[in-house]
């Protein structure tokens, strides 16, 4: 459709077929009164229709183009691995992943050489993860479904930020979960019965990361200084 369209908006092209149709609408309303018989009272009404099918289709378009959570991902809900950001953000394949507002902040679907290199599920354990032990994130909503006694801490987990459908992950579905029920997992394959999907981006230095980063350089400059002095006293 872009190739023919260019960015072509959905939701844009019912509202104006819409418009063009509430035209419509006045001049057989016109007719009616003018003429007042049955079939333009007929015409009224499929009208009405089709005008009432096209609003639903914008509005349908609209809330299908968008994850349940519209915000940046949270530094807790993500984990670093391998120079990317790795997020797991669906309970099923990745044609089901929603990145039209994630995007813009660098998350796209990982090549299959990163997926070849991708952590195992056990890395999403930390302290202070989005969703913690047992419960569900109080931001996201996300919580953990499918789960075996490997899932033993707060886990990240990044679902409603980039599906419109899904709150949780399967954890026994995580490649390297070690659940005990005797499946093969596979990250974000569709052939796969049990998968579940990740996001990547190129890792971003958190703020602490920078500080220590500009912290290091001063203080190289300051040597580079001193050592300038020493050389010229």
């Amino acid at each position: 459709m872009k190739e023919i369209f260019g960015e072509f908006s959905l939701p844009a092209f019912c509202c104006g077929y819409a418009i063009g149709f509430a035209g419509k609408l006045r001049c057989v309303i016109d007719n009616a009164s003018i003429h007042k018989n049955q079939k333009s009272r007929g015409n009224i009404m499929k009208t009405f229709a089709k005008l009432g099918v096209l609003v639903a289709a914008a509005g349908f378009a609209t809330a299908a183009s968008a994850a349940l959570v519209n915000a940046p991902v949270p530094v807790n809900a993500y984990i670093t691995y391998g120079g990317l950001n790795w997020a797991w953000a669906a309970p099923v394949d990745e044609s089901f992943i929603d990145l039209s507002y994630q995007t813009q902040f660098g998350w796209r679907l990982p090549t299959d050489v990163e997926l070849a290199n991708a952590p195992s599920a056990m890395l999403f354990i930390f302290q202070g993860a989005n969703v913690p032990f047992g419960g569900t994130d109080p931001v996201s909503g996300a919580f953990w479904s499918f789960t075996d006694v490997t899932l033993n801490g707060d886990a990240a987990l990044a679902s409603p930020y980039f599906t419109n459908a899904y709150y949780h992950g399967d954890w026994c579905n995580g490649i390297g979960s070690n659940c005990s029920y005797g499946q093969t997992p596979a990250w974000n394959r569709p052939q796969q019965f049990f998968n579940d999907s990740l996001v990547v981006r190129n890792a971003v230095p958190e703020p602490a990361a920078w500080a220590m980063m500009i912290t290091g350089f001063g203080l190289v400059g300051t040597s580079l200084r001193r050592r300038q002095k020493a050389l010229t006293a």
